[in-house]
């Protein structure tokens, strides 16, 4: 006789995802992580203050310096390409987004955006880092073009969602923008230096959680608490649902397609990574973390690696891919 089989069990190959920094210091849970495109700094921000710049590179991982003051609350932080400049949004209603060089030791801080109200939910940088985008609880978009001459104000302010922006991303040729709310949309941008406006509202079930685009820009994948993620037709005319993932149990955090791949790298309660081959819209690898109350994710670019901040103040790093070709 056949033994029954574990409905519990996933179809596809699982495997423990591997420890490989354990990060001390952050004394309470970590909700905003970003790293550096080369993987060796990750910067965190605390529920209560105190930024943190950590070394993540080589055998002896640590906190190399703090960011900002001790009263400075982040709530979200993104990295530019160049890896040098770190934008941080603030967790206060000053709406702010301090821009730092982390080049230098410690950081230091070389402009303040300025123009929002409320606390900053998600920032990004423009592919060739030029402008940072940044949106948060007073429902807007913003986009600024820090330079020499810059100070402070936006160089566009896009109203349409109703309830607080909670992800973005720029499109990768830097023309367009998604971002995500609580209002249960998903709205498209255009992005220029004369004139920027939305073109699109995409409906989702609930409050879009994470979004992320393809590197040739046809594919936009979308997550809310239904715990189904969306890929969409991003330059269509009306963009629409192309097909729907189904096989986290819990909600989604995270969302990253790495560059030159037809891999989407999905992250969820469980906590659970998932690895889905975009030809077949299956899941092909899924790595388990320990358990833990997560306060925030990060991602390295190529997926290799994932941040998981805890509530008890913990920040660990895992290994959650074997090499990419």
């Amino acid at each position: 006789m056949q033994p029954l089989s574990n409905p519990d069990r996933p179809a596809w190959p699982t495997d423990p995802a591997k420890r490989v920094a354990a990060l001390k210091g952050q004394m309470d849970g970590a909700i905003a992580l970003a790293f550096t495109p080369d993987r060796c700094l990750l910067a965190t921000g605390g529920r209560s203050g105190t930024g943190r710049l950590w070394d993540v590179a080589g055998s002896n991982p640590g906190e190399r310096a703090m960011v900002g003051r001790y009263s400075d609350r982040f709530h979200a932080l993104a990295f530019a390409p160049n890896g040098h400049t770190l934008a941080a949004g603030s967790g206060a209603l000053d709406g702010l987004i301090w821009l730092f060089d982390t080049a230098e030791k410690p950081p230091v801080e070389t402009a303040i955006l300025r123009g929002a109200r409320g606390s900053i939910e998600a920032v990004a940088f423009s592919p060739d880092g030029r402008l940072v985008a940044g949106g948060g609880e007073d429902r807007t978009l913003r986009v600024w073009e820090p330079g020499p001459s810059f100070r402070g104000q936006p160089l566009a302010q896009l109203a349409g969602h109703t309830r607080a922006i909670t992800a973005l991303a720029f499109s990768p040729d830097g023309h367009g923008l998604a971002t995500g709310g609580r209002d249960s949309t998903v709205r498209l941008w255009t992005v220029t230096r004369i004139r920027s406006s939305e073109w699109a509202a995409l409906a989702h079930p609930g409050e879009v959680t994470a979004l992320t685009y393809s590197s040739d820009g046809k594919m936009l994948a979308t997550a809310c608490p239904d715990h189904v993620i969306r890929l969409w037709d991003p330059v269509s005319i009306k963009p629409s649902v192309q097909a729907e993932l189904r096989g986290h149990a819990g909600p989604i955090r995270l969302l990253l397609i790495p560059p030159k791949t037809q891999v989407l790298v999905s992250v969820g309660d469980g906590p659970k990574v998932m690895n889905w081959d975009l030809q077949t819209n299956r899941v092909v690898r899924e790595w388990e973390l320990p358990a833990a109350t997560i306060s925030g994710v990060a991602l390295t670019p190529d997926g290799r690696y994932l941040a998981v901040g805890s509530a008890d103040g913990r920040v660990d790093v895992f290994r959650v891919a074997d090499k990419r070709s």
